[in-house]
């Protein structure tokens, strides 16, 4: 092929721009939201709403397929999310940023998924077959990169930013510009390392301007096996969609929270005596002495390697002190229903601190999730689909397990927990190389941009729909018996899997010379 194509100067950074976007809107606004003092209710509507470009993008993705080129459209997409990222960072300051932020977080938005299109596209017009089998998992490796670089360098600099500044308006803002000036680096990378020719050389070009909107949607849904197809792609994250909204949960999570019978001021002694003589009897409480139940009494919470008074967030706005305080409000509603009897609520965490997080991620876990994404598509470009479909879901979804045995023993060393970590990385990285060369497959054909969107757009919808009911589920089971019914979520996508029917060798390297 006659182009200037070296992969390993542009997939990288090409999917990287693709990740980064993606966590900065959906995770890292809500922690952003939260020290800026914006209510759990708002933040959990309004930051949720942000994930639905991904899931509608199909909707729009053969107008990607038709009109202009993919790499124009990435192009032009990225330089749109970098302008966005920057406005955000300087409308922070300003009355009324929340709504203003949000309207610039949702343009940005559904820049990043018309970004996903065009670049998912690019790749497979640029690539042929075999070379597509071998870098899928170096595109599912950075793409995690870079959510790892957005949940855990940014927030890192953010709550660097946070201390030296005592500001968190001021911080937010910084980040949020220094953000908006990488986004920006990265697309200047991009269009001068990514190829100019849209043609692979293995293949016809696709005369797009005979084909209309309604038959390239159309076209996809006269696929064989679509069915089978459909039910696949959207259960087969069933188990994993909710283990990702609760495993960071799990993990930070206090072991207990517990009553400490004396007081160390004159609040928390006065507290208490409303705790003995009124708590306890099961008598009425005003709203001032309830107050002063929520604010003062002395609760103890239990981490792994400490117990720390849980203190009060003090806030004028009384939603917001509710929001801030349900630990506590939860606990002495808890006290007051039972009469005093239950002095402790098991919390059921792993009880690690934010640092704790990071290592455990950013580092033994990257490594392991690189590792497993790198050998994962070499695996399947040197032996084919067919021969690793069933082990690399099974390696995905196994490590389940750990996390079980972790909810119901609770190991005091943190060695354990990373083992679990480890295994459940790599076990990510290898096994969903397998599910996204099979997303390749169902693309095959004209449009191959529109319809490798239409399979994507599907799977987003798989992971959207279980994880918005993945808090409730986990209220109502704890995370023992919660993380036995994601390992048994994963059954209808294993099943699933045998029924389905594609080249036997595809995705495997030709030999050529």
């Amino acid at each position: 092929m006659k182009t200037d194509n070296k992969p390993w100067y542009w997939i990288p950074l090409l999917n990287f721009a693709s990740g980064l976007p993606y966590a900065v809107i959906i995770s890292v606004s809500v922690i952003m939201y939260k020290k800026l003092g914006i209510s759990n209710k708002d933040i959990g509507l309004y930051t949720s709403l942000l994930y639905l470009p991904w899931v509608i993008k199909p909707l729009w993705s053969p107008f990607i397929e038709l009109i202009g080129t993919k790499r124009k459209w990435f192009l032009s997409m990225q330089l749109l999310i970098s302008i966005a990222f920057l406005l955000v960072g300087f409308t922070i300051p300003t009355s009324g940023f929340f709504m203003m932020t949000l309207a610039i977080f949702w343009v940005a938005a559904f820049a990043s998924a018309s970004n996903d299109i065009a670049s998912d596209g690019f790749y497979l017009l640029v690539l042929p077959e075999d070379k597509q089998s071998f870098f899928i998992g170096i595109r599912s490796t950075f793409y995690r990169l870079a959510m790892l670089a957005g949940n855990g360098l940014i927030v890192l600099l953010a709550g660097y930013l946070e201390h030296k500044y005592s500001d968190n308006t001021k911080a937010w803002s910084y980040t949020m510009i220094a953000v908006g000036f990488l986004m920006t680096f990265i697309t200047v990378y991009n269009f001068f390392s990514t190829p100019k020719t849209e043609i692979n050389a293995g293949e016809k070009p696709v005369d797009t301007n005979k084909q209309s909107f309604a038959s390239i949607f159309a076209s996809f849904f006269r696929k064989k096996q679509i069915v089978i197809v459909l039910a696949f792609i959207l259960l087969f994250r069933l188990g994993e969609s909710q283990l990702i909204k609760m495993l960071t949960p799990f993990l930070v999570d206090p072991i207990k929270y517990e009553l400490v019978e004396s007081g160390s001021d004159e609040g928390q002694t006065k507290a208490l005596e409303l705790y003995n003589s009124k708590v306890k009897n099961g008598e009425k409480l005003s709203d001032s002495e309830l107050q002063s139940l929520y604010s003062k009494l002395p609760i103890l919470v239990e981490m792994r390697d400490q117990k720390k008074p849980l203190a009060e967030v003090e806030n004028k706005d009384k939603e917001e002190y509710k929001n801030a305080n349900k630990a506590r409000i939860d606990f002495v509603d808890l006290l007051i229903a039972n009469k005093g009897n239950q002095k402790t609520i098991k919390k059921g965490g792993m009880g690690l601190e934010t640092e704790d997080i990071g290592l455990i991620y950013g580092t033994f876990g990257l490594i392991a999730l690189t590792l497993g994404g790198i050998l994962g598509g070499i695996a399947i470009s040197k032996q084919g689909l067919t021969k690793w479909m069933l082990p690399m879901i099974l390696t995905m979804h196994l490590p389940i397990i750990g996390f079980i045995l972790l909810a119901h023993f609770h190991p005091a060393s943190i060695y354990y927990i990373y083992a679990v970590v480890i295994i459940e990385q790599f076990g990510y990285g290898f096994g969903f190389a397998a599910f996204m060369m099979y997303l390749i497959y169902v693309a095959e054909g004209e449009s191959k941009t529109a319809h490798y969107a239409l399979a994507t757009g599907f799977m987003a919808m798989g992971m959207m729909l279980p994880g918005m009911v993945s808090g409730y589920i986990q209220e109502y089971l704890g995370y023992g018996n919660f993380f036995i019914w994601v390992f048994l979520a994963t059954i209808p996508g294993i099943i699933l899997s045998r029924f389905l029917i594609f080249p036997k060798d595809f995705g495997k390297k030709s030999e050529e010379v």
